[in-house]
């Protein structure tokens, strides 16, 4: 792919991501999918221009565009059904520092759009295509209430489901935003869930998004969780969540959590998916499907499976299907710990590391072989290719698993 990456159009403001490319990536997804798109954004210094310049495209390839602000990308993905629209787009760059933005294309259903069509989009990104009839560009500013009136419904749907209550009543907990879009969204669900609510910072200045805070940095949540029943962290635009239950919870730990609620016996994880998880699910006459990292991925397989629950470590968790969503997470394991706290799930060890790739990224059958030769000395190996980067991403789980790691270096560096 030359414009899309793992999740959508990614790159640094000026330099990957231009308001040029922006406004090409308009026309294009207005002559692929046609009709009426919704666009929301970040906090991103650099989202109102963007913003500007994907409408700009979008209405001259003849689509009308809704512009709704500021909203956590599960808003956008959800609004792109409820709201009648062929396709939405957030302007993000997920939990990226803040001089990055992107493009993040969705589904009715909030599903994100197939490998297939985003070659489609990057053809007529480059050819551009036939003049249309130019569309109509509107504002909207509702979105943020219809998600969390959603989102709000959805926990009690739930917690009613499990014979547990959704009432949130004598909870303290702490919100860590990440200087992102979710901080209005989540405060609101969780107070109106009856939760007495603490924002960690109040500062949701392009520039501060994803700086030391979020959910990839939890450590600033850590240092301030003491004394509260639970603490969420969200990363830029809200679809990852990190939690902290007097301890870190590890992603898996979640997600385990999340069975308790009834939705079906299959849960989708990924490769990198802890092996205890499926042992307690198996336990309990469930099963795990591993499928490859990213949200994208796990949503592809619960559509074909049928299922209603996945997530993978980072921190993605999916309820129903869609795409990730960390407010509706944050809410639905919140009702749990408040009715009756959460349950452990002992995990496996695992080490990680990135193995830099500097004479070319060895060949599948070199990367399987050393699979095979590290996985002898540690319970189960992963060597994955980067999406990102020039680098091969190793994952090895029980027995020795930093042995298991050097090996592979040795062999694939």
């Amino acid at each position: 792919m030359k414009y899309f990456g793992t999740d959508g159009i990614r790159g640094i403001y000026g330099e990957g991501m231009t308001e040029d490319l922006a406004y090409r990536a308009g026309r294009a997804l207005a002559y692929v999918f046609g009709g009426r798109a919704i666009v929301g954004r970040d906090t991103r210094s650099s989202g109102p221009a963007i913003e500007g310049a994907l409408a700009a495209g979008l209405t001259a390839g003849g689509a009308d565009v809704c512009l709704a602000g500021v909203l956590p990308t599960p808003a956008t993905a959800l609004l792109t059904g409820t709201r009648g629209c062929s396709f939405g787009v957030e302007v993000s760059a997920s939990h990226n520092p803040p001089e990055y933005n992107g493009l993040k294309v969705f589904l009715p259903g909030g599903r994100k759009i197939p490998r297939g069509t985003e070659s489609a989009v990057e053809y007529c990104m480059d050819n551009a295509p036939p003049c249309s009839p130019r569309g109509v560009r509107t504002e909207w500013r509702g979105g943020e209430d219809e998600y969390v009136s959603y989102v709000v419904g959805r926990v009690y749907d739930l917690a009613l489901s499990a014979g547990l209550s959704a009432d949130l009543g004598g909870m303290k907990l702490l919100l860590d935003h990440g200087g992102g879009a979710g901080k209005n969204a989540a405060e609101r669900v969780l107070t109106a869930l009856g939760a007495e609510v603490h924002i960690l910072c109040e500062d949701c200045r392009g520039e501060c998004i994803n700086v030391r805070c979020g959910a990839l940095h939890p450590e600033a949540m850590c240092k301030e969780a003491a004394g509260y029943d639970l603490a969420a962290a969200l990363d830029g635009d809200a679809d990852r969540l990190a939690l902290y239950c007097r301890r870190m919870l590890a992603g898996d730990e979640v997600l385990y959590n999340l069975t308790r609620y009834p939705l079906g016996d299959t849960v989708v994880g990924t490769v990198l998916t802890n092996s205890a998880l499926g042992e307690r699910l198996a336990g309990r006459g469930m099963r795990l499907v591993r499928t490859d990292v990213g949200d994208r991925n796990i949503s592809e397989v619960m559509s074909v499976l049928g299922a209603k629950l996945g997530g993978e470590p980072s921190g993605h968790f999916i309820i129903g299907g869609g795409s990730g969503d960390g407010v509706l997470s944050a809410a639905a394991v919140a009702a749990l710990a408040a009715s009756g706290g959460l349950h452990t799930l002992n995990c496996r060890r695992q080490c990680s590391a990135d193995i830099p790739v500097v004479r070319g990224m060895p060949l599948p059958s070199a990367i399987a072989r050393a699979e095979r030769e590290a996985g002898r000395l540690a319970e189960r190996v992963v060597i994955r290719p980067s999406g990102t980067e020039p680098v091969l991403r190793v994952m090895a789980e029980g027995g020795d698993a930093e042995g298991a790691i050097a090996l592979a270096r040795e062999m694939l560096a």
